[in-house]
């Protein structure tokens, strides 16, 4: 073990002491921690302090709604100087921005009330500005920040109050829904925008602790975007397991910067996880119980929208969410006990020119931070043993929105259909690469494989899916994947610990990217993620969402070929992909896709001015309306080519569950209308008449 410096070791002790250590000492140790454990640390200089710098700015005002212009250049004056005051000369920026902070929100209070106290005059000619942050300036002075308010809230106001004009056909413009909506919309923003002050102000911590945070987060954060910092609230967030003892959605939900309520963790087992449509991130519009009324989900707080979703032990209720590509979703509930070791994995039969099993997974059960749990291989191995029995002919694993999982999670899933050999490679702070293998010979599966992916195929999903096109054992069809080839360790803030303690309650956390992954052939999956070998257009190819995208993302750079593992041969993936090109060339649903792709890239790379005139909003707004439209259909099928149905074993459980048989059905009408798995169809029927 290498000596620790005396600093870290005498503000360890002052932690473990009690005793309350100044925030410049623990911003100090977490720095130098990182520096000692992180990967490839980058050097805290000028330039990390700018990056800091801003990654304050923004977490803080995002929407430059809190600072006016003099405020930021005070705090401006130290955009260079945090890396000096993280060695210990000075300690200014954060008492002038803790300050600074604390005046702005309780002025935004003041202005939000303000400014929602009286109706909004939508016949004034004011506009709003649409387009990339960096692009916006902080207000010139209170008044200023006063109307910049004004106008964000009359836009959101418009904007909601234009989505009730298709509610109800009597509806004919936006006049008429102003006219009879505006005083509970204008209620329903004032209420999200103080409520989302309050989650500063009323922070478990107290606001001290929200900014303390904000800050050490930040300073993690330049590191890399998967190294951060929890305190122990925090961690305890982010480690808290959804309960299994009693019925439960197996859904915890969270809130967004723009107050939407979403989902955040599915429970593996649960009824969320097993709709198979519900996916971290998606943004909760609307909840119905059966026997209830719809409930809007908007601006409605955590609490209340979890208090929504707890309303009821017994029926039905219908979910509706948008996904993070736009899409709309409705699906359907109920409430159960959670069981962790039956069905979680679930495969179903696709009956056409071919017979085809199917096999969602919609996430692994575990994370890169934590190792323990079970593993969701086994149940996926189980589930292919009885579609084999069915005498399947190929079969598609589908990990689209599977942000991934944990290395031996990975591990175990190439090992179910690779015999032997390496898996990937892995670089930590040692200059030696190390070469994962697969600890059991064999395979559960050896016949012909399409693995579906997208942009949000993450991880250790990435890891197989790189490991599966290496050894030419399955044909990649979908979008480019997320191209997050980083490993990361919970550790708690001392130095001097490999691991955390098994009490670690009380205990700062930071999780710090320790290691990278590599391909076989020698290639990072790193920003660039893998590029399928069908490729099929997706709404994510227009969003700015990937690795690549975000601040502080680590490099990608090639490694010598492994020498030692032998790739099957050659599958056929070009005639795949150009027999796959001609038939989405044809298709309307996938031209509908690619023209959705080029309008929201063309809206990406302009600044839009928006008029706040209730006339000219509403053609503005018909006009993207036809746009949105076209992408809530996109991914629905006009036309049949296989019939979906269920393995024995499953249609004998589904004879005596009404419930279980609802949602089986609506789990075979989507699989059926999916044109993506409707085309991985035809491309496993392609690869089984080429072999």
């Amino acid at each position: 073990m290498k000596p620790i410096p005396l600093l870290l070791l005498l503000l360890w002790q002052q932690l473990l002491s009690g005793q309350p250590a100044p925030l410049q000492q623990k911003a100090v140790l977490v720095k130098r921690m990182i520096e000692l454990n992180h990967l490839s640390p980058r050097p805290v200089d000028d330039s990390f302090s700018l990056s800091m710098f801003k990654t304050i700015l923004n977490r803080a005002d995002g929407r430059r709604l809190l600072f006016t212009d003099p405020e930021y250049k005070s705090l401006q004056a130290y955009s260079l100087q945090l890396d000096d005051e993280l060695n210990n000369k000075g300690w200014a920026f954060y008492d002038l921005f803790s300050s600074l902070y604390r005046k702005a929100i309780k002025r935004a209070d003041s202005i939000i009330t303000r400014v929602t106290a009286k109706a909004f005059d939508f016949t004034v000619s004011e506009t709003v500005t649409s387009g990339k942050r960096d692009q916006f300036l902080f207000a010139a002075d209170i008044p200023a920040l006063a109307g910049r308010w004004n106008r964000n809230l009359k836009f959101k106001a418009l904007d909601l109050l234009f989505d009730r004009t298709g509610e109800d056909s009597s509806t004919t413009s936006l006049q008429t829904v102003i006219k009879a909506s505006e005083v509970n919309v204008r209620e329903q923003l004032r209420k999200t925008e103080i409520r989302n002050l309050k989650r500063i102000i009323e922070h478990p911590t107290g606001v001290e602790g929200y900014i303390t945070e904000l800050y050490l987060d930040a300073l993690a954060e330049s590191f890399d975007p998967h190294t951060n910092y929890f305190s122990p609230q925090g961690k305890q967030e982010f480690q808290e397991q959804l309960s299994t003892e009693a019925l439960s959605l197996g859904l915890d939900i969270d809130e967004n910067e723009k107050g939407q309520i979403t989902v955040d963790k599915l429970a593996p087992g649960g009824p969320a996880w097993k709709s198979g449509d519900l996916n971290k991130g998606d943004v909760i519009l609307s909840i119905l119980w059966e026997g209830k009324e719809t409930k809007d989900m908007t601006g409605l707080g955590l609490q209340e929208a979890q208090e929504e979703l707890d309303r009821s032990a017994e029926g039905k209720i219908m979910i509706r969410v948008r996904k993070t590509d736009g899409t709309i979703r409705t699906v359907m509930l109920r409430k159960e006990k959670i069981e962790n070791e039956e069905n979680v994995v679930k495969g179903f039969v696709l009956e056409g020119e071919k017979k085809i099993g199917y096999i969602l997974l919609p996430g692994f059960y575990t994370e890169w931070e934590n190792e323990t749990g079970s593993s969701c291989a086994n149940d996926v191995a189980k589930e292919i043993v009885k579609l084999k029995k069915e005498n399947i002919e190929g079969l598609i694993l589908d990990v689209r929105y599977n942000g991934g999982g944990s290395v031996g999670e990975a591990m175990d899933m190439i090992g179910i259909f690779v015999d032997e050999g390496p898996q990937a490679g892995i670089r930590t702070k040692e200059p030696k690469i190390v070469y994962l293998k697969d600890p059991n010979r064999g395979t559960i599966y050896s016949g012909p494989l399409v693995l579906l992916v997208n942009g949000q195929s993450a991880s250790a999903s990435e890891m197989l899916a790189a490991a599966l096109q290496d050894y030419n054992r399955a044909v990649i069809a979908g979008s480019p994947t997320f191209g997050k080839a980083t490993m990361q360790q919970m550790r708690a803030l001392d130095t001097a610990m490999k691991k955390p303690p098994m009490n670690d309650r009380g205990m700062d956390m930071v999780k710090i990217t320790t290691g990278k992954l590599y391909r076989l052939n020698g290639e990072s999956v790193q920003q660039n993620g893998v590029q399928p070998d069908v490729y099929l257009p997706d709404a994510f190819d227009a969003i700015e969402y990937r690795e690549k995208f975000l601040p502080n993302v680590l490099s990608s750079e090639p490694i010598a070929k492994n020498s030692y593992y032998k790739p099957l041969p050659s599958l056929p993936v070009n005639e795949l992909a150009a027999r796959s090109a001609v038939r989405i060339q044809a298709d309307d649903n996938f031209r509908d896709i690619r023209r959705i792709i080029a309008l929201m890239i063309a809206r990406r790379e302009r600044t839009e001015t928006i008029s706040l005139k209730w006339e000219e909003f509403e053609k503005w707004a018909r006009q993207n309306e036809t746009e949105r439209e076209a992408l809530k259909g996109t991914g629905l099928a006009s036309g049949k080519i296989f019939k979906v149905g269920n393995h024995n074993l499953d249609r004998a459980l589904l004879a005596n569950n009404e419930y279980a048989r609802e949602l089986n059905q609506q789990w075979l009408e989507d699989i059926g209308e999916d044109i993506y798995i409707q085309e991985a169809f035809l491309v496993l029927c392609d690869l089984i008449k080429l072999r």
